[in-house]
């Protein structure tokens, strides 16, 4: 009886629980730095924000323009557009890119001010790259540099 005592237990203990959620898919989103040769050859000319990652060189990961944002991933330039919902960042940026592969989020940091050299703005941001159900695929901390065309 006491067996079955346990039992019972279990089973009424395992019906009250949701199943755990599934694990999030590996990282499938690894951007790609977009360099000089890239940016001739696909003309990705335009004023906006080329984000930088911290101790990721001088080349962007990111152009963040007003009406898209290009990435590259496994070698191929992606055009994600923009949501023209989103905060604005300087020179007609936003902080928020969209399409049905893809959502790519650049939040600046609260309590950060821009700083001007010239004609270029600098601010430090975060970079989020989303899979369409809203998971993480990437992450950075960085700086974006806007600069009119």
């Amino acid at each position: 009886m006491r067996k079955n005592i346990l039992a019972l237990a279990l089973l009424l203990t395992a019906c009250g629980k949701a199943p755990p959620p599934p694990p999030p898919p590996a990282s499938t989103i690894q951007p790609e730095e977009i360099d000089y040769m890239a940016i001739k050859t696909n003309k990705l000319y335009g004023g906006g924000c080329n984000f930088v990652a911290d101790g990721g060189g001088i080349a962007a990961l990111v152009l963040a323009q007003e009406k898209e944002a290009i990435i590259k991933l496994k070698g191929e330039i992606v055009r994600v557009p923009a949501d023209t919902t989103s905060q604005m960042l300087p020179e007609s940026a936003r902080t928020r890119y969209a399409d049905a592969a893809h959502i790519l989020i650049l939040a600046p940091i609260l309590g950060t001010e821009p700083t001007e050299n010239g004609v270029v703005q600098s601010l430090p941001v975060s970079l989020a790259m989303l899979d369409p159900q809203g998971r993480v695929q990437f992450t950075a901390k960085g700086q974006v540099q806007c600069k009119p065309m």
